[in-house]
């Protein structure tokens, strides 16, 4: 395989091509043809002379053109993923969820706009697709760093799909790519194919509507109109809405969508970083009660298995039927190392949901949901109404916390808090 410049000779790059090599076999005709040698007598041309300035006109050309060169066996196997292809499509997805909202209500205004995406998770074909971030960047205004740029987890199987929420109207388009489609569109020919998006959507989605409208939202959401993202979509949207701050944006695009049970993991990392600072090896965190509060840990605290300072129980009914009664809520326990003494300390953790909120109960699962999260969000500065410290402790000397957290061993046991 031939490479130009480092990038594979395609079918648009050839006439630029021919057009070098052209001129090349131009200058090399003039060289004999015109005289260029004529400082020699005929017939006595002197063949290392007409070497060398064969070589230096060979030289400049080539130095004003750009290299040639094989491609080595590597480039073969491992081709560098097509530049500008991605980018295309998520400018492109952009413009019609402009348009497909601007056929619902007014044309929104790109300060306003918020973007959820799967992209650079989701692959196509097994290409990389995060470059679609920066067509939709570019469309619509949004950025990462004020918060209107939502980059959603998911599997690289998953559908590459697109969500464009207008902040003022409420109305929200979701796109998804059709794998199939979107292989046959290469670098040479970013013409976007007619169904490139296999579903295509546009719904008004901001809470007050929702809740007015949400047994007619509640057949919708069951018929997927969102490809089964309706809950990833209506919940992150609405929070950024609410202000939701960074943090919290960080654990939900991690945990793939915003509920009540990532708001426990958040309300937890805030309690301990104003009454439990980290020592200087930071946390490790035993969870005895899991659920998706771990998600928001991990990202929060940056404790995490790989790092070898997380570590999760999977406790049955029968396991907890066992704990004392003031241990019945325990559900994580949180170490830290002592700078002076050099033990490990912690604290056992639980967590009280509130008993009311002023959330009406819709029989909308999502929307239901998502006014708890939006109830929660705005109680954010207030975790210890929330989490419930029910036992503080000191390790033995020479323990750690991976002590505890070997199979067989139950940290509540060696704490007390189960039952004879």
């Amino acid at each position: 395989m031939f490479i130009f410049h480092n990038r594979p000779i395609t079918a648009d790059y050839l006439p630029y091509l021919a057009g070098r090599m052209a001129l090349l076999i131009h200058l090399w005709i003039k060289i004999w043809g015109t005289g260029y040698f004529a400082f020699m007598p005929a017939g006595h041309y002197d063949r290392k002379k007409i070497g060398r300035y064969s070589a230096i006109v060979i030289l400049v050309i080539l130095m004003t053109t750009e290299g040639l060169c094989f491609g080595s066996e590597e480039n073969e196997k491992h081709p560098q993923p097509s530049q500008g292809k991605w980018e295309a499509i998520g400018k492109f997805a952009a413009e019609t969820s402009l348009s497909l909202i601007s056929q619902a209500t007014a044309i929104p205004r790109n300060r306003n706009l918020i973007v959820l995406t799967n992209a650079g998770y989701a692959e196509v074909g097994h290409s990389p697709t995060q470059e679609a971030l920066d067509g939709l960047a570019k469309a619509t205004g949004v950025s990462r760093g004020r918060n209107t740029l939502i980059e959603v987890q998911s599997t690289a199987w998953s559908p590459l799909w697109f969500a464009l929420y207008d902040k003022d109207s409420g109305f929200c388009s979701y796109l998804e790519v059709d794998p199939f489609k979107a292989a046959n569109i290469t670098r040479g020919n970013a013409k976007m194919p007619p169904g490139l998006f296999r579903i295509t959507a546009t719904e008004r989605i901001d809470a007050e509507y929702l809740y007015q409208h949400s047994a007619e939202y509640k057949e919708k959401f069951e018929s997927m109109i969102f490809g089964g993202n309706g809950f990833r979509i209506v919940s992150i949207a609405n929070a950024i809405v609410a202000g939701a701050p960074m943090d919290v944006i960080r654990a939900f695009e991690f945990h793939d969508h915003y509920c009540p049970g990532v708001t426990s993991g958040i309300f937890m990392a805030r309690y301990l970083r104003s009454h439990f600072p980290p020592g200087k090896s930071g946390y490790f965190v035993h969870s005895v009660e899991p659920w998706c509060k771990e998600d928001a840990l991990m990202v929060l605290l940056n404790a995490t298995p790989g790092k070898r300072s997380y570590a999760v129980s999977y406790p049955t009914k029968s396991d907890i039927a066992k704990r004392i009664p003031e241990a019945k809520n325990a559900s994580t326990i949180v170490y830290r190392q002592n700078g002076q003494s050099g033990k490990w300390e912690g604290g056992v953790l639980g967590f009280e949901w509130a008993e009311t909120t002023s959330c009406p109960k819709t029989g909308n699962g999502i929307v239901d949901k998502l006014c708890a999260n939006l109830w929660y969000l705005e109680r954010l500065a207030k975790p210890e109404e929330f989490v419930k410290v029910i036992k503080q402790f000191e390790m033995p000397d020479g323990i750690t916390p991976r002590d505890w957290a070997r199979p067989g061993v139950d940290p509540l046991h060696m704490l007390g808090l189960i039952g004879k």
